[in-house]
């Protein structure tokens, strides 16, 4: 199992409502702002997903001054 934060219960839901999605959430983590993946799907995901999804993880995370370091050095595509 792996737990990945998101930015706001707006993208949690985006991600576990889609049913093609791998991504999922339990009562457990009601209210908690991230999202869970079982290590076995995480072949339904491209790199580029995958990377995605981590960089965005660790953005809502990071302070503002490290995010803007690294978004300075790696703009969006």
């Amino acid at each position: 199992m792996i737990v990945f934060w998101v930015e706001s219960e707006d993208d949690k839901q985006a991600l576990v409502q889609d049913e093609a999605s791998p991504f999922f959430t339990t009562a457990h983590f009601n209210g908690h702002l991230s999202v869970l993946l079982r290590g076995s799907r995480i072949g339904e995901l491209t790199r580029d997903e995958l990377a995605e999804i981590v960089q965005d993880a660790w953005l809502s995370r990071a302070s503002t001054r490290r995010a803007t370091a690294w978004l300075d050095t790696h703009p969006p595509t």
